[in-house]
């Protein structure tokens, strides 16, 4: 099995953004409230299913064809830890204004209230960010439950702004989201996104965007049960320091890491610039070209790669080889699965 090129998959979200995923993939959005593009998607918007699922170019559903061939598109070693299950999802995510004040539940809570053994910790690789543009992460010091819960009511947006981590953003940044931890994406950033395969998100936030907030933002729990989500501890500097990546930006001849260690329980993100070649190990990808011209070697075929390409990469494509002056984002599932409810 040779890497899949995937066709574009943007449809309407509920805030503005997209003009630079439509410069990068080169096809513009249905709609100006197009900022987020499901690459090599087998999972579904929370409550809209099938949307979400990717399509392949013969035009099947990928999470159909991973259904149909399980062992061939991920693996022997996967399947036995995962099942027939990606266990990742991966976006173009280009913020056109400010994100609302959100958290995704962590694995304990998705388990307990949800049913799922997967939370939604996330992580942001930076493609692109205006000069000044800030991401805003965890709080920083306790904010007690029933404060949480009036700020929410009440839509005390600068309130919840006021008390979380600013940290300013650039290409090449690398951050992990945990579970559980406020956060919202400043306007003018673009990001590949790596997160566990779900659509959990609890709103803070709602006020001044397409959303009816008391209605959406609590997967249906009700807003007494989803702010228990919430990650309300202070979190020191030093804290999100830790979740900051290294940058990499030099060539190199394998794939670096762009995330902290303790992404690699949910997921691992590394960048590629062949010095030469760069070979991955045979397993289910998802590989984003951000810039230049090469080629991908998988199956013992080589195939043109440039700048706004996605590729599937699938196990039967065996250990498989970037060359040429490209620059990619490398997602792919964590080795270990996660425990609880299956």
């Amino acid at each position: 099995m040779k890497p899949v090129v995937m066709p574009p998959h943007r449809f309407p979200h509920f805030y503005r953004g997209g003009d630079r995923i439509t410069e990068l993939r080169g096809v513009p959005g249905p709609h100006e409230r197009s900022p987020e593009e499901w690459l090599a998607s087998t999972t579904t918007r929370f409550g809209e299913a099938p949307a979400g699922l990717s399509v392949l170019p013969d035009g099947r559903l990928l999470r159909d064809a991973v259904a149909a061939q399980p062992e061939a598109w991920l693996g022997p070693e996967h399947l036995a830890t995962f099942g027939a299950d990606t266990g990742v999802l991966v976006k173009l995510l280009d913020a056109g204004e400010r994100l609302p004040v959100h958290v995704h539940p962590d694995r304990a809570w998705a388990g307990r209230h949800l049913g799922c053994r997967y939370g939604k910790t996330e992580a942001w690789y930076v493609v692109a960010a205006d000069e000044g543009a800030q991401v805003h992460l965890g709080f920083r010091h306790d904010v007690p439950r029933a404060v949480l819960a009036e700020r929410v009511e009440r839509q005390e947006a600068a309130a919840l702004l006021d008390v979380m981590h600013a940290r300013t953003v650039s290409a090449g940044d690398g951050i992990l989201v945990p579970g559980g931890w406020p956060h919202a994406i400043g306007a003018g950033i673009l990001v590949v996104e790596a997160q566990e395969p779900t659509d959990f998100s609890i709103l803070l936030e709602w006020t001044g965007f397409d959303l009816d907030g008391p209605a959406e933002g609590h997967l249906g729990l009700g807003f007494d049960t989803a702010l228990g989500a919430v990650d309300v501890r202070g979190h020191a500097p030093d804290e999100v320091d830790a979740l900051v990546g290294p940058r990499r930006l030099e060539r190199s001849d394998t794939v670096l890491p762009v995330l902290p260690r303790a992404a690699d329980d949910y997921f691992r993100m590394h960048v590629a610039r062949p010095a030469a070649a760069v070979t991955v190990p045979a397993g289910f990808a998802v590989v984003v070209t951000l810039a230049g011209t090469g080629e991908v070697t998988g199956d013992g075929a080589a195939s043109p790669l440039s700048r706004g390409d996605v590729l599937a990469v699938p196990y039967g494509a065996g250990d498989w080889t970037l060359r040429g002056d490209v620059e990619a984002v490398v997602c792919r599932p964590a080795l270990a699965a996660p425990q609880g409810p299956s």
